[in-house]
């Protein structure tokens, strides 16, 4: 019997939970297995994500989590690849494959009514794949075709570097495929892949949409079956030698260059300091108006367009800033990007200032959550990391408080934003 259960985390009051809208309905299956719900009785569509402990941390060959997943719809023992699509074609049904370092994901969204029909063939994908041949050929095909076009792209072979040097190219944040290396992958690798990682025990779903009791029963007799196992999370190695300073990376032909700078963050993602860092990284390149936007953008006209961000990943953060630049621009604007970092180090942040990125902040914030769909997207982000809701309440919390003052953050700026620790890429014409 499916039961319901919304248990609290995080020490948070049911205000900070009602705020948040990130706790879902939580309902156990027969078999001890939790599908996370955001219901919304009004919207007639279900968005189903299924999830995996199945990233490219796990694999042995290059691309073998992607094709593995991406791969999951295209025949089983009982059907074929055109009659899958034929099956889901008729329905209007969507399906999206994606995969990152720990976790890769199955997202169909439907219409309710169908689930009797969708989910038995949902879990024959999952348990009886078959991955024929030629569609594995036409994978890898396509896939070397793109990465052979991103070779050509600054940003993405400043994504590359950044990613390299921060992590190392042993590290599966800092792997990244060759062309040649796709040919190394057989059939054989992607099956064994899915036979030892896309399991039902591996694997956890979160549904957001019109979900009702009697929708919730069929899951069960779906997915709470079999026994399952506890399995446990996958733990990203330490990065080794990271590398700092000034990377030059040449792209033939490029018209432009891309930048990045930036660094892995001392932080985990549930300390306060994080989210007060996030004040930081706003206020440098943030939102339109920010003082990247303002200087490098709107004044000089280096670059159409500079933002900061930080990215949590499973056991770390980077904080980086990016823009595409005209090549004979380049020094100028990273000139001006050091010169935004120093200040923030240097001058206190207004009053006037705060309050303005303080409140684009919580607009941001209240509209990634504003949707049913949105909210469930963001729990799925937070269940692959492993994060719970105190970094939602550490986030409202800064924002909120009045706890932040303009000397802490100036504080803060000098402990992390210092030069001697930052990497800068340079990808393009290096001749400038």
């Amino acid at each position: 019997m499916i039961s319901d259960t919304n248990p609290v985390s995080g020490g948070l009051q049911p205000s900070d939970i009602e705020r948040s809208g990130l706790v879902p309905r939580r309902f156990v299956m027969r078999n001890g297995r939790t599908i996370n719900v955001f219901a919304d009785d009004n919207i007639g569509l279900v968005k189903m994500d299924f999830i995996f402990e199945a990233g490219t941390a796990l694999q042995s060959k290059k691309l073998q989590a992607a094709a593995a997943i991406h791969l999951i719809t295209e025949g089983t023992q009982h059907h074929t690849s055109y009659e899958i699509a034929e099956f889901f074609d008729f329905r209007g049904l969507i399906v999206e494959k994606s995969n990152d370092e720990v976790s890769s994901t199955l997202t169909v969204y439907g219409m309710p009514r169908y689930l009797d029909e969708l989910l038995p063939l949902i879990k024959e994908m999952i348990l009886s794949p078959t991955y024929p041949q030629e569609e594995f050929d036409v994978f890898i095909s396509k896939r070397k075709q793109q990465l052979m076009t991103n070779f050509q792209r600054t940003s993405f072979v400043a994504r590359k570097r950044f990613y390299e040097c921060l992590y190392g190219t042993s590290h599966p944040l800092g792997q990244y495929a060759l062309p040649e290396e796709l040919d190394q992958l057989t059939v054989q690798d992607v099956k064994e892949f899915h036979d030892k990682y896309l399991t039902l025990s591996r694997m956890s779903i979160v549904l957001g949409g019109t979900i009702t009791d009697r929708d919730l029963t069929i899951f069960d007799d779906v997915f709470g079956i079999e026994p399952v196992e506890n399995v446990k999370k996958t733990i990203l190695p330490e990065p080794s030698n990271t590398i700092t300073g000034i990377q030059k990376v040449e792209v033939k032909g490029a018209v432009q260059n891309t930048l990045r700078v930036g660094r892995r963050l001392p932080f985990k993602w549930n300390d306060v300091n994080y989210s007060r860092f996030m004040i930081l990284s706003a206020v440098l390149g943030g939102y339109f108006g920010s003082r990247l936007m303002s200087n490098i953008r709107e004044e000089k006209g280096y670059t159409y367009g500079i933002n900061a961000m930080t990215q949590i990943y499973r056991g770390s953060i980077v904080f980086y800033i990016t823009a595409d630049v005209a090549a004979d621009k380049a020094k100028l604007a990273l000139k001006e990007i050091l010169y935004e970092l120093e200040r923030l180090c240097n001058e206190p942040i207004g009053m006037v200032e705060f309050e303005l990125v303080r409140r684009c902040m919580l607009g941001d914030f209240m509209r990634s959550v504003d949707g049913v769909f949105e909210r469930s997207e963001r729990f799925c982000q937070m269940l692959t990391n492993n994060i719970t809701e105190l970094f939602t309440d550490n986030y409202m919390s800064v924002l909120e408080s009045g706890a932040v003052t303009s000397e802490n953050l100036c504080s803060l700026a000098n402990r992390i934003l210092v030069p001697q620790e930052l990497l800068i890429v340079n990808a393009g014409s290096i001749s400038y």
